[in-house]
């Protein structure tokens, strides 16, 4: 059993400085995100949802090159082959912009079938580069264990949201602000000297290679998103924008919560990979466990202050969302469950990516089923909350259960 001490012994001043500032940007952020939608109201902020979801799944297309550069890159930076790792790098940032190509052209048929304006079309589409290009960038960041940088790098998108804001004002429109923090992050790694330049050249070996490993990593990614999103999904089939913007609302706790497990993840995912590549299966549930246990606690915590703020200053400070009360404590519920998974990074890392997904897409089915019937049984959004409680705990169980198999199966 790790003791509490290690928890946080195992990780360096510079992770901790990371760590710090990932959080202090999520928070700007959440706050940004509560402003802006009590300006915007309940339909308006359904709307910010169906755009932040297309966003999310157009990282189809990407074919999973950011995914792949973030096993394979840190496996051969463990192996010490450089040179590998630099033709990784410039055949993933080639591919990822290719791939902007056939993003472009599926949102803007998609957005003219739901009748929205061509300036629309082209904020999204910008926004969702944004995403691809910065994540490009912290993938890099988190392989080489830059981790002070990387807090540079969230100071960095913390000002500019800020920034953002104050320009905007009352027109603040909130993917723009998003996507200027993005680009505005991105340069400045792009411009730092830790960062490693690389041809615009795709090595086709190479590209296969990623291409096989990450694919499978994205679409469990985009699984795994619309694990978390089917939810949303199912309002926006059943229900109106209205209802869709009081979930939406509530779902914003669920993600401010799910930053500290994601920002553990990023810190612990380096070190289960290279202890992998050193293969020594000790040294991965070793991390494994650093990243459950830190991440549940925190979340644990988290989520027990935001209740109460929920429940006490919601209805005083934005009465227009005071049905999102249940739900939002919900949510936060499913949000803490979600580290005590434990095998996710394991399974992707060993090559089980498959196994993983198979378990995210039965989740969804059975999501998908429970939420639906108790729409229908007129239970409405607080049922389909209820529904993903549910579902996150059968979810809990199956990754563990064929986690556990998984390495035992494991040949070192």
């Amino acid at each position: 059993m790790i003791q509490v001490k290690d928890l946080f012994l195992s990780m360096e001043k510079s992770r901790v400085l990371f760590f710090i500032s990932h959080l202090i940007y999520n928070m700007i952020l959440f706050i940004i995100t509560i402003l802006i939608t009590k300006l915007l109201g309940p339909e308006k902020w359904g709307e910010i949802t169906l755009f932040s979801l297309i966003a999310t799944y157009s990282g189809i297309f990407t074919l999973g090159i950011n995914n792949g550069m973030g096993i394979t890159l840190p496996i051969h930076i463990g192996k010490k082959n450089n040179l590998f790792c630099i033709k990784v790098l410039s055949s993933s940032k080639a591919s990822l912009v290719l791939s902007f190509i056939p993003i472009i052209l599926f949102q803007f048929i998609l957005l003219n079938y739901l009748n929205f304006s061509l300036n629309e079309a082209f904020i999204l589409f910008f926004f969702t580069i944004s995403i691809q290009i910065l994540s490009y960038f912290k993938i890099f960041l988190r392989s080489y264990e830059l981790f002070r940088v990387f807090s540079y790098t969230y100071l960095i998108q913390t000002f500019s949201l800020i920034f953002g804001l104050l320009i905007m004002k009352e027109n603040a429109n909130y993917l723009i602000i998003l996507t200027f923090a993005n680009l505005s992050a991105s340069t400045f790694i792009g411009l730092n000297k830790f960062y490693i330049k690389s041809d615009w050249k795709i090595d086709k070996e190479i590209f296969i290679k990623i291409f096989h490993i990450g694919f499978p990593v994205m679409m469990a990614g985009i699984i795994g998103e619309l694990l978390l999103s089917i939810d949303r999904l199912v309002i926006s089939i059943f229900l109106d924008n209205y209802q869709l913007g009081l979930y939406g609302f509530g779902s914003n706790f669920f993600k401010g919560i799910r930053i500290i497990g994601i920002a553990v993840s990023i810190i612990t995912l380096p070190r289960i990979a290279k202890s992998y590549a050193k293969k020594s299966r000790a040294q991965m549930i070793y991390h494994a466990k650093i990243q459950q246990w830190l991440s549940f606690a925190l979340m644990l915590i988290a989520s027990f202050i935001s209740g109460i703020l929920i429940f006490n200053y919601l209805p005083v400070l934005m009465p227009n969302f005071s049905e999102s009360i249940n739900i939002s404590i919900i949510l936060l519920s499913v949000a803490t469950i979600l580290p005590l998974s434990f095998y996710p990074n394991i399974l992707n890392i060993i090559g089980k990516q498959k196994l993983y997904l198979f378990t995210q897409i039965f989740i969804i089915l059975f999501n998908l089923t429970i939420s639906s019937i108790f729409i229908i049984l007129g239970y409405g959004i607080e049922g389909v909350a209820f529904g993903s409680l549910i579902s996150i705990i059968v979810y809990v169980i199956m990754i563990r259960y064929f986690g556990i198999r998984a390495l035992k199966k494991l040949k070192f």
